[in-house]
């Protein structure tokens, strides 16, 4: 991803300064609604990577639209990074900012898939298998009936495959062999 690095440091600026400043939950809101407003609108992702749109009418346009609905530390900031002709990486530097976040505050996402939707007793069994990577644990559940059986789980990085088609896939391997 472009801009992954500096957009990572000038998450952990922010991190820092609303600590600082006691706003890290409402900077965290900021983030998220940043990232909303984007997804649902095509023509501020285009307004913010052109380069051909000066960057006051970049810093004007931001103000205008989340003036009134961010934190004076979020808009600062927006303003900070579009001055430095950096608006382009201002959707990665929100993501890592709620990771961050996340991170600072022991929330660990899961990304479990199963073929068929966990009852409420097998979600907090898992919750409790996880609870030792952070104090909270956030499930995002997902259905998928190809894989037959079993679970695939996705923390971070790692990724548990438990799948009842991947051992069929393992034992078709060790029959052709």
């Amino acid at each position: 991803m472009k801009g992954t690095k500096a957009a990572g440091r000038y998450a952990q600026s922010l991190l820092d300064l609303a600590l600082e400043k006691g706003v890290v939950e409402d900077v965290k809101k900021d983030m998220e609604l940043f990232i909303q407003t984007l997804a649902e609108s095509h023509e501020l992702d285009l307004l913010l990577q052109s380069p051909i749109i000066k960057p006051d009418l970049k810093q004007k346009s931001l103000a205008a639209i989340f003036g009134n609905a961010m934190g004076e530390l979020s808009v600062r900031f927006f303003d900070i990074v579009t001055s430095k002709g950096r608006e382009g990486i201002l959707p990665a530097i929100a993501r890592a900012y709620i990771e961050l976040y996340e991170s600072h505050n022991g929330i660990v996402r899961a990304e479990i898939s199963s073929a068929v939707a966990l009852t409420d007793d097998q979600r907090n069994s898992l919750k409790q298998s996880l609870s030792g990577l952070g104090k909270t644990i956030v499930l995002t559940e997902k259905v998928d009936a190809s894989l037959i059986g079993g679970l695939k789980i996705k923390v971070g990085d790692q990724r548990i495959d438990a799948t009842l088609r991947k051992k069929l896939n393992e034992i078709k391997v060790d029959i052709s062999k």
